[in-house]
């Protein structure tokens, strides 16, 4: 016996489902006696559409040392934290002119004229802070992670910081009256 839609052999007479293509058997089968010998065509089986799910790339890990913009957002944070402390010596000279009496340092140089060296010391570190926050933007987007980057954006914040806050002191305090003991009205 043989099953009517597949053509498989069917092992037990009171089967009611094909084991090959699982369809059912409308009655019991009768034992078919075949009178010519029929070669059984197979249909090439076509397979089905294989439903993908799209995959999508990680992010590459980037491999490597600092490159060129994590070395530069480095360099330029130091160079504005130095422009801090350069300009920090030059507004500073005031103040110790006001704190410390004449007759103890008579000589000790001072006024609006340092101030605004220390203005325009402190301008320049700011843009160079600015600057190295740029780059290490620029070392984030096309450069591996690394230390050296970290601690240059670390760096160039302290000195946007460190350099603004001059930026907003030196104003008032050219504006302050200072005590000048050779100054006669």
């Amino acid at each position: 016996m043989f099953c009517p839609n597949c053509g498989e052999k069917i092992e037990s007479p009171n089967q009611n489902f094909c084991t090959s293509c699982g369809s059912e058997f409308q009655s019991t089968l009768t034992p078919e006696v075949s009178k010519a010998y029929q070669p059984i065509t197979e249909k090439p089986q076509v397979p089905s559409p294989v439903r993908s799910v799209p995959v999508y790339e990680s992010k590459s890990i980037k491999v490597g040392g600092p490159g060129p913009h994590s070395k530069r957002c480095f360099a330029f944070a130091l160079i504005a934290i130095a422009f801090f402390i350069v300009g920090l010596i030059f507004g500073f000279t005031i103040v110790l002119r006001i704190l410390m009496p004449v007759y103890l340092y008579p000589y000790l140089p001072g006024g609006p004229v340092l101030w605004s060296v220390a203005f325009v010391l402190h301008i320049v570190g700011l843009v160079f802070g600015i600057i190295s926050r740029v780059n290490s933007g620029n070392a984030g987007r096309y450069e591996p992670s690394n230390a050296l980057e970290k601690v240059g954006s670390v760096f160039g914040v302290f000195g946007i910081i460190l350099n603004a806050l001059p930026l907003v002191l030196i104003p008032i305090m050219i504006t302050m009256p200072i005590y000048d003991p050779y100054t006669y009205f």
